[in-house]
């Protein structure tokens, strides 16, 4: 009992002493370091810069250490972005900070770009900060995570420009030989959402629900369009690029029925990825603007919505707030009709989306829509 209560004291003396000597170099304890903030940096081609600040707490008075490691994580969606760090960081007594420069992964932005639209448009952000430390005898390696969410609405933006769309149109007359018809076209909804979507392409699905109120059948529109952000073409589509989700270009809209019609629009996330170097270096803001026209070939004639061979466009402000302190908003800022080119009569003829002339009945054409086994029109919509 003798011999352990001996031992224990001289253990407990010689940690005095190694305690008692640290203190009297000045130290007390291991720095700690953390994320102070992320900020962009320089923007060039295929090179987006993220400037790391770093805030570093040294408990050591009058002791400046100069061999202190830093590391940097950065991912969106457990999609790794960006990866740094940074050897023998000089270290003041008391509180500093300091940062480096890190350059994001281009080749992954667009695996986070599909992760992101996957994901409703929503990434999760993790900054993970590591410092290893080394002071006397005593070394440790503390670590902080930075946790944060980002969100986009471009979904609602681009369905809020096709819902300008919607209503009655009357056409522009079409000489149909026999007289000149007027047609009517009734858009009751529309709806935009993103469809399949990879690490190469981004499907966007644009649905019209079109009613014919004509005493003769309507063809299936062809839809052209694009969408520029920061001048820069994130998707065109002409009519013979453009397929449809359901049903063919070759069944028409009988008189008094309804039809929901879908249009799948491909982005290149490669263009995505371009356009994002440029809201980054425009301190997260984009002028976005979408344009969109329907077209029907009608005995020959071309008829467009909006008439006169005008598409809609919309302009929108967008900011988002990954690094900057601001606020995330999508900004209505105008709609107007615009010049557009519509397709020409080949491109209807390659479609098949025509209406035949005049019957000796009064009626357009004979084709009526694509029915299944038990005679439905399998993409009409009720009444």
């Amino acid at each position: 009992m003798e011999r352990s209560l001996a031992f224990v004291l001289a253990i407990g003396f010689c940690l005095a002493g190694a305690l008692g000597g640290l203190a009297a170099t000045g130290v007390v304890g291991l720095p700690d370091a953390g994320l102070e903030e992320n900020a962009w940096g320089e923007v060039e081609e295929e090179r987006i810069e993220v400037i790391t600040g770093v805030w570093i707490d040294n408990p050591n008075p009058g002791v400046e250490l100069d061999d202190l490691a830093v590391e940097y994580e950065l991912a969106m969606n457990d999609v790794a972005l960006a990866t740094g760090s940074a050897d023998d960081v000089a270290v003041p007594a008391g509180n500093s900070t300091t940062e480096f420069g890190t350059d994001l992964e281009y080749d992954r932005l667009p695996s986070w770009w599909a992760s992101h639209v996957r994901n409703d448009e929503t990434s999760a952000l993790e900054v993970d900060l590591t410092a290893h430390a080394t002071v006397g005898p005593l070394s440790g390696s503390p670590t902080h995570t930075h946790e944060d969410e980002v969100e986009t609405d471009l979904e609602s933006m681009i369905e809020e420009t096709l819902a300008e769309q919607e209503g009655e149109h009357s056409l522009s007359p079409a000489d149909s030989g026999a007289g000149a018809i007027e047609p009517t076209v009734e858009i009751r909804d529309t709806d935009a959402e993103w469809g399949a979507v990879s690490e190469e392409r981004t499907e966007l699905h644009f649905t019209y629900e079109i009613h014919n109120p004509n005493a003769h059948p309507l063809p299936t529109p062809a839809m052209t369009g694009e969408m520029e952000f920061n001048e820069r073409p994130v998707a065109e589509w002409e009519a013979h690029e453009v397929e449809l989700l359901r049903g063919t270009y070759d069944t028409n809209i009988p008189s008094g029925e309804s039809r929901e019609i879908t249009f799948v629009v491909e982005l290149d996330n490669d263009e995505v990825v371009e356009w994002f170097a440029t809201h980054v270096d425009d301190d997260e803001f984009t002028e976005a603007e979408l344009r969109a026209q329907l077209a029907m070939h009608v005995d020959g004639e071309t008829v467009t919505i909006p008439d006169d061979e005008d598409a809609i466009s919309c302009e929108y402000g967008v900011w988002t707030d990954i690094f900057v302190d601001q606020r995330s908003e999508i900004v209505r800022e105008h709609c107007e009709f615009v010049p557009w080119a519509s397709p020409d009569d080949e491109t209807f003829a390659v479609l098949g989306a025509t209406v035949d002339p005049i019957e000796p009945n009064g009626t357009i054409g004979d084709k009526t829509g694509d029915t299944d086994e038990s005679g439905e029109d399998p993409i009409a919509v009720e009444s």
